[in-house]
Parts: structure tokens; sequence; C-alpha cells
């Protein structure tokens, strides 16, 4: 049986996007209604265009009820690690005497974990656990129902700008949202596309999307680490613009073409129809070359970030990589993955067709809200 549509709201750093999703017949996630609308975004935390925000999201949600004809009065947003922070804390109840472990202890613990915080300008926005342990310090990952005279753990807080939080719900409170509740991409973006056992050791998700980039430390069922830095993809548009003195436009285009696996001669080009239609030839291997600094300046990037927030060795970590800022390029995955140094794979949704990394983030957050 269907259950009830949720509403959903990404806000991506070149894009908004919304859709109405349900739970359908066999699990399925269905899809409703979407919505989309392009913006200035967002660098180092900071909105470019922050006075238009409101108007963007009017358009949003006007795209949205064209579609899907029921009033919206509750949605789920996503935060964005570039507005997003974990830090960590362990825990530990002594027992009078032996017993079964209780949902409600696991629910103190985690009470316990929040009262001792208090990181100035940011608010809570999940708790949880990378690990539990038992009375011999043996860890596992769920102890209810376990045994025990001690009891302790380490959670994962994420935090989110209360600034961001802020601005938002002024904002849906002019277009009639009278429940919001804020969820962390990056956590349910990892959630998604990991399954409990990979969980069990150390993962790195990397999101490469149009102007940022997240890199998340992923073990339990949190996140132990989270940086991101303002680059992606639409760099690598700008560059292309800019070298091969076509528009902006003309260089989304042409990106399409691109395929990094080719090694071209003095006569090879790709062949670009423009907006203005014209027809121009671009040198193959100069255009490869444009894109693969571009990638390179990213990948280096990402390495520092590992580099800055493994506790251990990491080249043993798996690492998948999700959004749409490296995947979509033709030969992008590997030249990236040669970049790194690593070995990687693609963080998709288990979804029959959604199963891509541009789509990983949006679901992880539906996956997340519908439960």
């Amino acid at each position: 049986m269907a259950k009830e549509c949720v509403t959903v709201v990404e806000i991506g750093s070149s894009k908004i996007s919304a859709v109405v999703a349900q739970r359908g017949v066999n699990g399925i996630v269905g899809i409703k209604a979407r919505a989309r609308v392009e913006y200035a975004g967002f660098f180092e935390g900071e909105f470019i265009e922050k006075a238009l925000l409101e108007d963007e999201i009017k358009n949003l949600f006007n795209q949205l009820s064209s579609v899907y004809k029921k009033p919206i009065e509750k949605i789920y947003v996503g935060v964005p690690a570039e507005f997003s922070k974990v830090t960590s804390a362990k825990e530990q109840l002594v027992f009078k005497f032996k017993r079964n472990v209780k949902d409600s202890d696991i629910q103190n613990l985690s009470d316990y974990a929040c009262e001792k915080l208090d990181v100035e300008g940011m608010e809570v926005l999940s708790v949880n656990p990378i690990y539990f342990a038992i009375d011999d310090n043996r860890k596992t990952t769920n102890p209810v129902g376990i045994k025990a005279s001690k009891l302790s753990a380490e959670f994962s807080i994420v935090l989110a700008q209360r600034s961001f939080i802020q601005t938002f719900n002024r904002i849906w409170s002019k277009v009639g949202v009278s429940q919001v509740e804020y969820l962390s991409e990056p956590l349910c973006e990892a959630m998604l596309i990991l399954d409990k056992e990979e969980r069990e050791r150390t993962c790195i998700v990397i999101d490469v999307g149009a102007r940022s980039t997240s890199v998340a430390f992923v073990k339990g069922d949190g996140l132990t680490n989270l940086t991101s830095f303002s680059m992606g993809g639409s760099y690598v548009t700008s560059d292309l613009s800019e070298a091969c003195g076509i528009s902006y436009n003309d260089a989304r285009n042409l990106k399409k073409e691109i395929v990094l696996s080719l090694q071209g001669g003095q006569n090879d080009f790709y062949e670009l129809a423009t907006l203005g239609g014209r027809v121009v030839k671009i040198p193959l291997s100069y255009a490869n070359e444009v894109v693969c600094y571009r990638l390179e300046i990213i990948a280096k990037t990402v390495n520092e970030c590992i580099r800055l927030f493994a506790k251990e060795y990491v080249p043993y970590y798996p690492i998948y990589l999700c959004g749409a800022g490296v995947s979509r390029i033709r030969g992008g995955k590997d030249f990236f993955a040669k970049c790194l140094g690593r070995n990687i794979s693609y963080g998709v949704p288990p979804i029959p067709a959604y199963d891509k990394p541009q789509y990983t983030s949006m679901l992880g957050l539906v996956d997340a809200v519908l439960g």
C-alpha cells in the first residue's frame, strides 16, 4: 500500500530542487512531482545573492504546485556540507546490576552527548552512533537486548549553521509552509549508498557538485569527519569557456562532448554547434587538457582533505564518488581516480531508474524521510 507523500528540498550549489515523493509498492520510491530553479548559489558558506533567495524559492514552489495540486504544509530540507560541521562525543552508562540494554539507555547516552555540546552559531541536526561497547569493551552496532553492566558509545553529531536555518525559516513562512525539518545532506547521502557491512569500517564519500565539493568520512551510522570547499564541475565549464573563447552555455555543450580517454592528434577536433549557429572546431587534445587541469586541482584538494582528517592510514578506505561535477564527464571518474592515486567507485542510489551519481544527494534525503 502506498504511503503518504513527502516534500523534500535540496539546496544545491547552483540550483535548488524540490520533489514530492512516496514509498510505493515493494518499497520503491515514486516521484510524484519535481521542480528546480537555477540561482547564484553559495561560496564558502555564504549565499552569493542572498536577497534573491525568497523569489527563487517562490518560483520553485509555483513550479511544484502546478504539478502537485495538494497543499504542502511540511517540508524536509537538506543542509549542504558547506553549512555544516561534524563533531563527536563519547558517553558511558554504568548500571547498578547486569541487565539487558534498552532503547531508552541509548536515548539517554545520546541526550548526554548533546547536553555538553555548545558550539557558537550552530544547531544540532542529528546524533548518530559510530559504535557501542559493552562490559569488556566489545564493540557492537546494536547493543539492545545484550546483557551488560556497562554501556559506552561514540556519537557523531552533525551541526548546521544557525544563520542558514534562520534564513530559510523566514522564507518558508512567507511561502506558506508551517512545518520544516532540516536534515544533513552528506549523512543522508552516505546512508543511502553504503550498506551496514560497508559502514563497519571507515568509508569516504566524495560529492563533486557544480560549485562545491564535500568529503565525508563515514563509519557506523554517522560521519566521523566532514569538510568541503567551493569548487566543482561548473569551474570546468568556466575554464573551457575562457580557454576556447566561447560562451558559458556553449562550453556546457562542449563539456558533454569531452571524452578524456581519447588521445587526440593534430587533426582531431571536437565540432561544436554554437548557440549562434556557427560550427566551431576545438582541438581535442587542448580541450581535454583544459578539463584535466581543473579536475587535477579538485582531486589535489580532496587529497589534502583526506590527509587532514584521516586519523589512521587511509589507502584501504573505500572511496565513493557522487554528484554530477565529475561523473557526467566521460572518462572523468577514471582520470579523477588516477589523480587521487586510489580506486574509486560510483556512489549510486539503489533505486531503479535513478541509479546515477547525480541523484544521490536528493534521493538520500528522500530515503531518509520515507524510512
